[in-house]
């Protein structure tokens, strides 16, 4: 992405105002690829935006006041009794909802959401993630029997071949399809609520920035589908986009945002405010998303 945006994507950059924001970005459409090199100049231009005229992010994109941004805890592990125990560990911290990864394709992984579901009890929020390890038969046969669980979504249960697989596999689960890989932009989410292939949809700035990802929500919303911000493994700095994005628009309720792998980081390069407690993030009042880079970290931590 650094030799996209210095080669391909600075030139277009160079001497542009930065509050016409849609030109710009309508200019660095002329360029085939760099999908994530684009969504990253976008959010960093919503950055620049806020920091320009003195108001937070959250209240470019219309939001009030702002209250903590409720964040989902992903949970892996090796075996039935670690999962159990991180997702235990993760709600006594203050977190209300939790995403499970299922990669078995046996019953173990419907075991192991039971024993989670009977270890919280029914008020925390559990969906699963199968990361396309399931077979489309293994999928209808197993899966399908998380919904005794109250499972709210699956993501991405197999690696479908096309749009209409997918739409047939929507139809035969009785648990809401939580698209992502294939919510990759724009046109891709309107070909699969046409096509009803998915039950809710993942956005992901990493692949739609802001810009597009407000028009994904406006095609959601049309469709009343719930929408879920996906996490990218971000920073702190990364985080900082998400919940900004997730305080000022409503359809984002009640779902908390997949934000949480700086808890996995020893350090980053952020630089600023920083409120993480009760599985919640603080939505800073700052100018942009109330965030600097510390220069010093940048450079000890190049490659």
């Amino acid at each position: 992405s650094d030799l996209q945006i210095e080669n391909f994507f600075a030139p277009i950059l160079k001497g542009r105002d930065p509050l016409d924001h849609n030109r710009t970005l309508d200019a660095l459409r002329k360029i085939k690829g760099g999908r994530t090199a684009q969504a990253m100049i976008d959010v960093a231009l919503w950055d620049l935006k806020g920091k320009i005229l003195g108001e937070p992010v959250w209240r470019l994109l219309g939001g009030g006041p702002v209250k903590p941004v409720k964040v989902s805890w992903i949970v892996h592990g090796n075996t039935k009794a670690k999962m159990v125990e991180e997702a235990v560990e993760k709600v006594e911290r203050g977190f209300t909802a939790l995403k499970i990864k299922v990669w078995k394709r046996s019953m173990e992984d419907v075991h192991m959401i039971r024993d989670v579901r009977k270890a919280l009890g029914d008020d925390i929020l559990i969906y699963v993630d199968a990361n396309s390890a399931y077979s489309e038969t293994e999928a209808r046969t197993i899966l399908s029997r998380l919904a005794d669980y109250n499972i709210t979504f699956i993501e991405e249960p197999c690696t479908f071949t096309s749009p209409d697989r997918m739409a047939l596999m929507a139809r035969s689960l009785p648990v809401p399809i939580l698209g992502d890989q294939r919510c990759n932009s724009l046109e891709a989410v309107h070909t699969l609520i046409k096509l009803n292939a998915v039950g809710a949809v993942s956005v992901k700035l990493a692949r739609t920035g802001i810009s597009e990802s407000l028009k994904i929500v406006g095609l959601c919303e049309a469709a009343g589908l719930p929408m879920v911000i996906g996490t990218n493994s971000e920073s702190r700095l990364g985080s900082m986009a998400r919940i900004h994005m997730r305080s000022a628009i409503p359809a984002f309720e009640p779902y908390p945002t997949e934000t949480h792998f700086f808890e996995k980081l020893k350090d980053d390069v952020f630089d600023g405010e920083f409120e993480f407690k009760n599985g919640a993030l603080t939505v800073p009042d700052k100018p942009g998303f109330g965030a600097d880079i510390d220069e010093k970290k940048l450079k000890k931590y190049a490659v």
